[in-house]
């Protein structure tokens, strides 16, 4: 008699714990895109394609629940539509949030609420050591809770034509890792707690300090970047977007990515084609670094160990193993597999290069031939050496002559300096495989050919940048080869700056009234901007103010 309920009882469990329905509100603001939200035992919550998708299909749209500008950008932008300021409308009072124009002071509703403590946001964040702008979109998100809590609004019915914020209430959603945050972090953010809640104890009502230090531990681990409409790699803005945080999971072989947009919007949009019930999924980290790598950053900044398909497949057949591999001195036409290392040797700060004995051996992928790993590791420290001693050059010393000199040979392999002759990267051959070195695809390799072409550049040695920027773009369509995302907003930025200096090329022979040079160098710089506006189409959206910069610059060469 009592092992019928027992049976009964542990199956209800197991079918709760297994099994969640999604908020109506959820699936009310992702109706309108062609996806399905899922909730699985594996997975948690997801995304899946509700159809085939195209490349360039939007799948979500959300209006931030609250963003900030960051403090380096403080005056440069407006804190509401996130335009380029060319008028600056400043409060008088904290003088620390502008506007663009009137019209943008009166969709402020949340101002009047914050304007006092933000006056005390800097000196606290700098007595506690806390990032100013950490406690900035608290203060913000916060004061977006108190609104809701006294306007009680009804949910959106999501018909209108303007995206709605985020309600408050889903940030409740999000998981914070709290309990992987380091202890130094939740004392400085606790002291800095105390410092807000007394400051202004109505907008933090019913608040402790354990919940706001929960909160700063979802914006680390959750928040998303939104960057401006002209520079590359910048972030303007930080935002919480729950319903991106919540759905849109990490892969280090992304079919999807987000792109910022005005009035502190995000948006996810398909970067190749997606099939029927594939999850969505978009990448927080670089593609181009080792696996070890990758999963040691998520570790730290996401607190997850990644098991996305490109980390679980077997080393030996995984492009990973070309980003830290060396190329095997008997066959030379693949490398010898390092083994990842495991959750526990990244929790230690180690990895199999170091963890393992000296003597033991690691097989190439192709013939078997074996390299003992202190042969493998000699190698790849010599080429690590090389570009801490050329990025040291650049930081420390400013001596960049010095620092092409180091990383030069990590980029040119087996090969003289090449002349740029096109920007079509895919008639180029593959560069030789050189036995007993570096990949041609290590990620070492990669890292010192940006700061190298950073360093002819400010030498004025605009071919050679120009040769080094085509071998970026061939790396990571070699990458793309491997299956790797080919449309990225990385490659539209590199596609970008060939064609700048293609056209700063021209503008050189133009000067010197060399006709014809002028014209090849226009030609090519046009062929780069062409290319950029076609990967931004895709990744950020034709009508995206990026996409419609280099389209401009496509029919408006150097004059």
């Amino acid at each position: 008699m009592a092992t019928t309920p027992s049976k009964k009882k542990k199956k209800n469990k197991k079918k709760t714990s297994t099994v969640q329905e999604l908020h109506e509100h959820y699936i009310n603001t992702m109706s309108r895109y062609p996806v399905s939200l899922k909730i699985t035992k594996a997975k948690g919550r997801h995304a899946t394609a509700s159809k085939a998708l195209d490349e360039g299909t939007t799948v979500c749209l959300e209006k931030a629940t609250g963003f900030v500008v960051r403090s380096d950008y403080m005056d440069q932008q407006c804190h509401i539509c996130l335009d380029d300021l060319t008028t600056k409308m400043a409060c008088s009072d904290c003088k620390m949030v502008y506007y663009c124009s009137q019209g943008c002071v009166e969709k402020d509703t949340l101002h009047h609420r914050v304007c006092d403590i933000l006056c005390q946001v800097p000196t606290i964040g700098r007595s506690t050591d806390v990032d100013p702008d950490l406690l900035r979109l608290m203060v913000y998100l916060l004061a977006k809770r108190q609104e809701e809590q006294e306007t009680d609004e009804k949910e959106e019915d999501g018909n209108g034509d303007d995206i709605q914020s985020t309600p408050y209430w889903c940030v409740d959603d999000l998981l914070s890792h709290k309990e992987n945050a380091s202890q130094a972090f939740i004392k400085v953010v606790s002291d800095a707690a105390q410092r807000l809640i007394l400051e202004d104890p109505d907008l933090f009502k019913s608040l402790s300090v354990d919940n706001l230090v929960t909160l700063a531990c979802k914006i680390n681990s959750n928040a998303h970047g939104l960057g401006d409409n002209h520079a590359r790699n910048t972030d303007v803005a930080l935002g919480l977007f729950p319903v991106g945080a919540l759905f849109f999971n990490h892969s280090c072989n992304p079919n999807a990515a987000f792109v910022g947009l005005n009035k502190g919007q995000l948006v996810f949009r398909t970067i190749r084609p997606v099939q029927q019930d594939e999850e969505i999924a978009v990448s927080y980290i670089d593609l181009y670094a080792s696996r070890d790598e990758r999963r040691q950053n998520l570790l730290e900044t996401k607190h997850f160990w990644c098991k996305c398909k490109r980390c679980a497949s077997p080393m030996d057949v995984s492009v990973d193993r070309f980003l830290h591999g060396v190329v095997c001195t008997s066959c030379a036409q693949d490398v010898y597999v390092i083994p990842p290392a495991s959750i526990e040797d990244i929790s230690r700060g180690q990895t199999k290069l170091y963890s393992t004995k000296d003597d033991d051996v690691w097989p190439c992928a192709k013939c078997g031939h074996v390299a003992t790993v202190k042969t493998v590791r000699d190698t790849i420290e010599q080429a690590q050496t090389k570009y801490r001693t050329g990025m040291t050059c650049i930081r420390k010393e400013k001596n960049y002559r010095r620092a092409r000199k180091e990383l030069e040979p990590l980029v040119y392999v087996g090969q003289k300096k090449a002349k740029l002759t096109t920007t079509d990267t895919s008639s180029l051959p593959s560069p030789p495989l050189q036995p007993g070195e570096l990949h041609p695809q290590d990620s070492i390799r990669f890292n010192a050919s940006i700061p190298l072409m950073n360093c002819l550049r400010y030498e004025n040695d605009l071919k050679c940048a120009a040769d080094v920027n085509r071998m970026i773009l061939e790396f990571m369509e070699q990458q793309a080869k491997l299956h790797l995302p080919e449309n990225t907003s990385e490659v539209s930025d590199f596609w970008q700056n060939l064609g700048e200096l293609c056209d700063s090329v021209a503008k050189d022979y133009r000067s010197s009234n060399r006709i014809p040079l002028e014209k090849k160098w226009n030609k090519d710089a046009r062929n780069a901007f062409d290319h950029a506006a076609k990967v931004r189409s895709i990744v950020f959206g034709p009508n995206h103010p990026k996409t419609l910069l280099v389209k401009k610059y496509i029919t408006h060469p150097s004059k």
